[in-house]
């Protein structure tokens, strides 16, 4: 590890990320936190965020006016880095795309609001609705259909984006393709090099204390990142918020058709973070008669 590197936890919603800059930071080590550096997803987003009044069924846009922020501010600490010829060490991961989706809606419930209500556990819920709900998003991301309605939007814009984002965000922006050597089985992470940047790639599944995969991804990110004591703290995770409950619930009743998981699955960034074993898994839990 090069003296006086910048970590940069850079990755698509809802894989860990507040935990990565939590134990970094923990460490006593410099962060920056983003979702997306690149101009042409930052627009996309500011798009949906400028949406007209008619539209606009986002109750509350402080969180998605954060990442905005984030972006710039992000960008020039890491060119600033790369100016000064010191090493950049990115951070970022993959989490299977359903369960990440029904992290993202019950996420944005949350803390943005539907301007309809009815989502969110503050709202009185029900699994049934939410359920409804993140169906119909994931039939539009595969139809390519952009809903009306910019809360619906900003979720079928952030489901979507594990289909590109590795080649979008990440070799865009530090040069690096994760899909150049297939992701290393029982590694823990993969490693990837370009001028003056590091990659740690991860999978959120195995950040759990309890994954068979959690021992291996601790070695790998202590080593990576120059931390003998690092561990991985729950932070910002959907089991310590008040829409738990119905997280759970709708965690147990989702289900999509056959055919819309082959689609879902069939991602190249899914099939090179896991197996097809884990990928038949993933489709059996959501694959029933729901």
């Amino acid at each position: 590890m090069a003296s006086g590197s910048l970590i940069v936890v850079h990755q698509m919603a809802k894989v860990g990320s507040m935990a990565w800059v939590e134990a970094a930071e923990r460490g006593g080590r410099e962060v920056v936190h983003s979702h997306f550096l690149t101009t042409p997803n930052l627009q996309a987003l500011a798009g949906i965020l400028s949406a007209p009044p008619e539209e606009n069924t986002i109750a509350h846009p402080l969180v998605i006016r954060d990442v905005l922020r984030k972006g710039p501010r992000g960008l020039a600490a890491i060119e600033a880095q790369r100016r000064e010829g010191r090493l950049v060490q990115v951070v970022t991961g993959m989490r299977e795309p359903i369960a990440r989706s029904l992290s993202l809606l019950t996420f944005f419930a949350d803390f943005c609001g539907h301007a309809g209500g009815g989502l969110s556990a503050r709202d009185g819920a029900a699994p049934t609705e939410v359920c409804a709900t993140l169906a119909g998003l994931w039939e539009a991301v595969l139809a390519k259909s952009e809903p009306r309605g910019s809360f619906e939007r900003l979720l079928w814009w952030m489901m979507g984006v594990h289909r590109t984002w590795f080649d979008e965000e990440l070799a865009a922006i530090f040069g690096v393709d994760v899909f150049s050597a297939p992701y290393p089985r029982g590694a823990g992470a993969q490693r990837l090099d370009a001028p003056g940047v590091k990659v740690l790639a991860y999978r959120a599944e195995d950040m759990a204390p309890s994954a068979p995969g959690g021992t291996t991804l601790r070695a790998a990110a202590a080593n990576f990142l120059g931390l003998p004591k690092f561990a991985l703290r729950p932070v910002n995770a959907a089991a310590t918020r008040r829409s738990w409950p119905l997280h759970r619930e709708v965690s147990e009743r989702f289900h999509l058709p056959a055919a819309s998981l082959d689609r879902i699955y069939a991602a190249p960034a899914v099939r090179h973070f896991y197996s097809p074993e884990e990928i038949q898994g993933f489709k059996t839990r959501w694959g029933g008669a729901g």
